[in-house]
């Protein structure tokens, strides 16, 4: 009686411990693939053409990245790249005007290091906030 008991507390030790372990191992998968900021600036242009760049990396577990841009002011047409060395991986234009805020599907993009241009022409001005989210996994 005395084994058989000992054996239904190995086993519940077990259990527990395999539970804990699988609890663990799934909180530390989502918090390394938990969505992050990338990029995040203000751009304010005037009359003509202007360029922003920046520079960006993404992550081994994020493999997916969202672009954001809210306008807070101004009439411009506007341009948007992610570029890899000299190759264009993801672009979008428009013509906004007042308060508007675009957001891209999610991107594919491998990790690695990646450029971003945001770029505007045109006779009016604009003043924007623009916004990179990277995620990965289940999210």
């Amino acid at each position: 009686m005395e084994k058989n008991s000992r054996a239904k507390s190995t086993t519940f030790k077990v259990a527990v411990l395999v539970a804990i372990l699988i609890v663990t191992i799934v909180g530390v998968y989502a918090a390394l693939t938990y969505p992050r900021t990338l990029i995040d600036f203000p751009v304010s242009f005037t009359l003509g053409a202007d360029v922003e760049r920046k520079e960006f990396d993404v992550s081994i577990l994020h493999s997916q990245v969202q672009v954001e841009v809210i306008v807070n002011s101004g009439t411009s047409l506007w341009t948007a790249q992610i570029l890899s060395q000299d190759e264009t991986l993801w672009t979008h234009a428009a013509y906004q005007g007042g308060q508007t805020t675009y957001k891209s599907d999610w991107i594919k993009l491998s990790s690695g290091h990646y450029n971003f241009t945001f770029a505007t022409a045109g006779l009016g001005s604009l003043e924007a906030e623009i916004k990179l989210t990277s995620k990965g996994g289940f999210w």
